[in-house]
């Protein structure tokens, strides 16, 4: 039993070790450094708390902040509840659950590239969702998220719900 537990350290060890030197090595050194002087290259000499100062006095760390819990309670409260909703649909046996199956499934099978340019295509104000619709007749209508400043957080968003619920609510299925 001890050459066993034996063993088993002598295999973790130098996985242990990686872990301390580079993950909490590296998360010190970086803290260490952002209370010095460093610019773009390190350097050494204590400065305190004051390009902490500096930047929570900036308007774009308030717009950071504010797009991080903003998307955050989207993401989440979205994901969840539409997810919940989409697998209590098909756990019910509803009417043409294969297909609900088949739409939810499908996408997992295509890769991040081709989702990433099909939500690029579609939200694009000049080939997307405002050009098809502008071709229709509705010469007036704008859906801009992803160019305007005030609502490209919600970009994001729309598209981790889209996907994240596909592989959280249909996880189980």
């Amino acid at each position: 039993m001890r050459i066993r537990n034996l063993a088993a350290k002598t295999v973790l060890t130098p996985t242990v070790l990686v872990m301390l030197v580079c993950f909490y090595g590296c998360a010190i050194w970086t803290a260490y450094l952002s209370v010095t002087r460093s610019a773009m290259l390190p350097n050494y000499q204590f400065a305190g708390f004051g390009q902490y100062i500096r930047l929570f006095a900036t308007a774009r760390w308030n717009v950071a902040w504010t797009n991080m819990f903003l998307f955050g309670v989207l993401d989440i409260v979205g994901t969840l509840g539409l997810g919940v909703l989409l697998a209590v649909l098909i756990d019910r046996q509803v009417r043409f659950e294969g297909a609900f199956r088949t739409i939810f499934l499908y996408p997992l099978s295509i890769s991040f590239i081709v989702t990433g340019l099909t939500w690029q295509w579609v939200l694009s104000p000049t080939i997307g969702i405002q050009n098809f619709v502008r071709e229709l007749g509705w010469s007036d209508f704008v859906f801009d998220w992803i160019v305007r400043p005030d609502r490209a957080i919600y970009t994001p968003a729309s598209g981790d719900l889209c996907g994240a619920n596909r592989d959280r609510g249909c996880q189980e299925l």
